[in-house]
């Protein structure tokens, strides 16, 4: 088997693929890249299938040592990669070979990178997927949910012929910054928010807090009126926008839990969410409106593009 060898997990390190589908009636949830973007840019340069799995790695600290020879590429944040010591540019396409030592650092911009192989990491597959999901104990190096850790190994193919090494041009890649607006698609429970909580919605400026995760992110800052009436659970789709009690919004991301009873104001643009992904704690966030057409505008035109 040839692949690579953990010497570091980092702070958070995950396999993921595009998810688990078709499981949700069970209570089990998705998962997959909270920046699915990046993911199926770092499988493109390698001709991968948009499936094929990566590293999701958080906030750096991933050290690996190749034990074959193959092409890798890196998307999303740049977590200052370094190959044997010598610094790499994220977004493009590389070969290592065996004996190289792969080291993520503290992030320069962005909060997670994407590290694909050529082929994919070949874990093996739990309920039709490879994606990591801690909370349902599912997917991963061993199937069991664990993050990746020090002495791991993570399967790949090995390649007899070096390939091209590609870069995405800058005119494609996404801008990542501290400072976000999120399009709100406000939804069928609009209106048991009131007009003044509305208003607050859309002007106020909130920050992204040191609690949030891969379940969803916690937003805070003046807490918005909530809705003075019971609401039943119901399934909760990604990048829904709950207001609990405390007025302090939640958006539900890839490891969400599937039922929920929370008012919602609605969903943000899926795109956004990539955006979000990025955000480290702290960055500051604002939403703004945006109308069904343009949204459903905007996400063929990703999914055409990534062929999805």
């Amino acid at each position: 088997m040839t692949g690579f060898r953990v010497l570091k997990g980092g702070i958070l390190t995950l396999v993921q693929d595009t998810g688990r589908l078709g499981f949700q009636h069970l209570g089990v949830t998705r998962g997959g890249p909270l920046d699915a973007r990046s993911a199926y840019w770092a499988n493109r340069l390698l001709d991968n299938e948009p499936n094929a799995a990566v590293l999701e790695i958080t906030a750096g600290g991933l050290e690996m040592e190749a034990q074959t020879q193959t092409m890798v590429a890196i998307a999303g944040g740049d977590l200052n990669l370094t190959i044997n010591g010598e610094p790499q540019v994220p977004w493009r396409s590389f070969w290592v070979r065996q004996g190289d030592r792969l080291k993520f650092g503290t992030p320069r911009y962005g909060f997670r990178a994407y590290l694909a192989v050529s082929g994919g990491f070949l874990t093996e597959p739990v309920l039709g997927s490879r994606a990591t999901v801690v909370r349902d104990r599912l997917g991963g190096v061993h199937g069991n949910g664990r993050p990746v850790q020090e002495d791991d190994y993570l399967p790949c193919k090995h390649l007899s012929e070096e390939g091209i090494s590609r870069q995405i041009p800058q005119n494609y890649l996404p801008q990542l910054g501290k400072q976000i607006t999120l399009h709100l698609l406000p939804g069928y429970q609009q209106q048991a928010f009131s007009k003044a909580a509305w208003k607050q919605v859309f002007q106020q400026e909130f920050t992204l807090s040191n609690d949030s995760n891969r379940m969803g992110a916690r937003l805070t800052g003046e807490p918005i009126p909530v809705p003075d009436q019971e609401f039943l659970s119901e399934g909760v789709s990604y990048g829904a926008v709950q207001v609990p009690a405390s007025g302090q919004p939640i958006i539900m991301l890839d490891d969400r839990q599937t039922l929920g009873g929370y008012p919602k104001l609605g969903n943000i643009l899926p795109l956004d969410g990539f955006q979000l992904a990025q955000c480290a704690p702290g960055a500051k966030i604002r939403f703004k409106p945006i109308h069904l057409a343009e949204a459903q505008q905007q996400m063929r035109r990703y999914l055409r593009f990534f062929g999805l």
